[in-house]
């Protein structure tokens, strides 16, 4: 299988703190873009000096090697006559493979310049992966999850359609299905940072603190504003209280009850009720006012365990030896 054709496009060329190569002028600097055996350049800026900013568009077919290579980066200082030009500073755009992810999406790299192994300055340009013959790659967006990949598309306009969830709920007849609505789509306004651009990857923090993963669109520079979509809040779980009801109990005074039909009552019967409480050596308190049991009249007294006492002087048996008295 072939592979797909790809080409790059660089725009918004930027150089910063370029050294300078002519002691009486200013650089007058182009800028050399090279992956494996093709090669770009920008036009020279007559007198640019140390900090110039290109208006040019480069364009280079690259395949997937190219990709992973990078581009080398080189800022020369033009000049007139058989001498060569001046070299300023060489650098190299690397982890471009990242482009494959997000095709048609600009993305901004920066390099340092080196000269004579010394930092001679840095450089920074916007680069878009395109595929001009179409065949498109499939996007990955499995690095954001699930709500990053939809924040990251919807952020971008592109259309990301999702099926809407289908519930089913119990009905006489037979299930029916029910479409739940979705809630309406919220908004914060991010403004971009001062070190940030289009094409760039950040983190912010949304209202009820999620942090979520970026890509600021393009046209958004330093300290302008874009809308990001926010994720549905997460449901929180409802926990029901349980209060434990008393018990009731429902207490019946004591019942007297006539035996020998005097119309008094002999004894007590404890009351009942819907429940008793629970009897751990508890006994019926006596009922205050209640009338003891009256001894019958006649009757002869009741004895409590006594011997009836012995009778003296009483005439002696008959039959029996007479009493001996010492």
């Amino acid at each position: 299988m072939s592979e797909v054709v790809k080409k790059i496009v660089i725009k918004e060329i930027e150089c910063r703190g370029l050294r300078s190569a002519d002691l009486l002028s200013k650089n007058d600097v182009y800028v050399v873009f090279k992956v494996g055996h093709k090669k770009a350049k920008t036009k020279y800026i007559s007198g640019g000096g140390k900090n110039v900013k290109f208006k040019d568009v480069i364009e280079l077919t690259v395949s997937d090697a190219d990709l992973e290579e990078g581009i080398d980066f080189t800022a020369y200082d033009y000049d007139l006559g058989p001498d060569p030009d001046d070299l300023l500073g060489v650098g190299k755009l690397t982890k471009l493979t990242e482009l494959k992810k997000y095709p048609n999406t600009p993305r901004q790299f920066d390099t340092v310049l080196m000269y004579k192994g010394k930092n001679r300055g840095s450089a920074t340009c916007v680069v878009t992966l395109t595929y001009p013959h179409g065949g498109e790659e499939k996007k990955s967006d499995e690095h954001l999850g699930a709500v990053g990949g939809q924040i990251f598309h919807a952020a971008m306009g592109m259309n990301h359609q999702q099926q809407q969830p289908v519930v089913v709920q119990s009905h006489p007849v037979g299930p029916v299905p029910v479409i739940q609505q979705q809630q309406q789509q919220q908004f914060m306004t991010v403004t971009c940072p001062a070190n940030a651009g289009a094409g760039m990857q950040v983190v912010v923090q949304a209202p009820d603190g999620q942090r979520l993963q970026v890509i600021i669109p393009n046209g958004i520079g330093p300290g302008g504003q874009f809308r990001v979509p926010l994720p549905a809040p997460k449901p929180q779980a409802h926990v029901a209280a349980v209060v434990a009801t008393p018990t009731a109990y429902h207490h019946q005074p004591p019942v007297g009850v006539d035996v020998d039909g005097d119309g008094r009552p002999d004894f007590y019967v404890g009351g009942g009720g819907q429940q008793q409480p629970p009897a751990y050596g508890y006994q019926q308190p006596p009922q205050y006012g209640a009338q003891p049991p009256q001894p019958q009249y006649g009757a002869p007294p009741q004895q409590y365990g006594a011997q009836p006492p012995p009778q003296y002087g009483a005439p002696p048996q008959y039959g029996a030896p007479p009493p001996r008295y010492y």
